[in-house]
């Protein structure tokens, strides 16, 4: 699992716009720990994710996986 920055980097964007997507539900995330948590991304769930969309399949299916889950 990668963090938010690392995710970022990895995909070419800033963290501001990879909060945007998880908010979004366009990427699937954990969340760590308590409250809000902290976000985490497995990379190929998300490459993925973006190449469901890029397909035209991302605005009217929901992800595979439910994009949110909590972790302890």
């Amino acid at each position: 699992m990668v963090s938010v920055k690392e995710m970022a980097k990895i995909l070419g964007v800033s963290p501001k716009t990879i909060y945007a997507m998880a908010e979004g539900e366009q990427i699937p995330f954990f969340r760590i720990g308590t409250g809000r948590g902290t976000l985490r991304f497995e990379v190929e769930e998300v490459k993925a994710a973006l190449r469901q969309e890029a397909a035209g399949q991302g605005s009217s299916e929901p992800l595979k996986r439910a994009p949110s889950r909590h972790l302890s």
